[in-house]
């Protein structure tokens, strides 16, 4: 069985580490679908984590990742299938490492779930889950929809959101899950930028990254939140210099320009919050999605 995972950089804040409790071997079923647990289970920590997955660790370790717990469920004459839940530092990162890799289809489970090619997906409060069919079958599938199921009662309650998903305006948004991520190199996967840490984001900037329009017409909107207003404001500096080759503007005004293929880009800065828009087919456009943006940051904060 093979399991492809993206490469990171490890997010090592963290966020109230002591509110949530583990998940441990016995939280789970000894038996669902006819299929039964294999073994005792093993559970492995930050330090732990790539003598499970290798180099690939680091995923989990960008959003602040505290342990896993991995189960396996075998029937005989039938493959294998493997539990994996993943307990992250809050509900925030649980959503984020869940919103990087979405293909699949939608399906209802636990806060927000995809299958597809016997893979299920899913997060509910601080909690990742991937469970994994060695083989689809129609049998497969219904067994790790079930063992879902007792993955989703076994976890009480529900966790929030990252709140910057709020800021994401509604009107031409495309459907589907919203990246949310800290780091450059997570921004890099979804929309390649630059090798350079070209916005200054870091473990402790939040952002996000909405596609909107149809077809051919698919234009990004990226918002990013900094711990200090001069962090975005730097930010906001280096991406005019670099990306627009303009000088930044002092007054908060956007900055919009026409590059290659006639696609347009622009650039605002609010306080903390740095508002980039990118493919617009005009520049009304781009100042309509960041008025949008502005206007919903703007109420927030009222």
């Amino acid at each position: 069985m093979v399991i492809i995972f993206l490469t990171l950089e490890a997010w090592a804040v963290e966020k109230n580490p002591s509110e949530e409790k583990n998940m441990s071997p016995e939280s789970l079923p000894k038996r669902v679908a006819g299929w039964t647990v294999s073994g005792d289970g093993q559970t492995f920590n930050r330090e732990k984590i790539f003598k499970y997955m290798d180099g690939a660790g680091d995923v989990y370790l960008a959003f602040n990742f505290r342990q896993l717990l991995v189960q396996e469920y075998v029937k005989k004459s039938a493959p294998p299938i493997v539990v994996e839940i993943y307990q992250m530092s809050s509900s925030e990162d649980a959503y984020g490492i869940f919103s990087q890799d979405t293909d699949g289809d939608e399906v209802k489970m636990g806060q927000g779930a995809i299958y597809g090619l016997g893979l299920l997906r899913f997060w509910k409060k601080h909690f990742f889950v991937r469970i994994l069919a060695e083989k689809e079958t129609e049998e497969t599938k219904a067994a790790v929809m079930a063992i879902g199921k007792k993955v989703v009662e076994a976890i009480p309650g529900s966790g929030k959101k990252p709140a910057l998903l709020d800021w994401v305006p509604a009107a031409g948004l495309r459907k589907g899950v919203i990246p949310y991520f800290h780091k450059p190199i997570s921004l890099n996967v979804h929309y390649y930028l630059a090798d350079s840490n070209l916005l200054n984001l870091s473990e402790k900037t939040e952002a996000v990254l909405a596609r909107y329009g149809m077809n051919q017409n698919r234009v990004r909107l990226l918002i990013c939140r900094y711990p200090r207003p001069a962090e975005a404001e730097k930010g906001f500096e280096q991406f005019c210099r670099s990306f627009l080759s303009e000088s930044p503007k002092k007054d908060g005004t956007m900055q919009v320009k026409k590059i290659e293929k006639g696609q347009f880009v622009s650039a605002r800065w609010m306080d903390r919050v740095l508002i980039l828009v990118f493919e617009g087919d005009d520049r009304k456009t781009c100042e309509q999605l960041t008025q949008a943006v502005a206007k919903k940051i703007m109420e927030a904060n009222r």
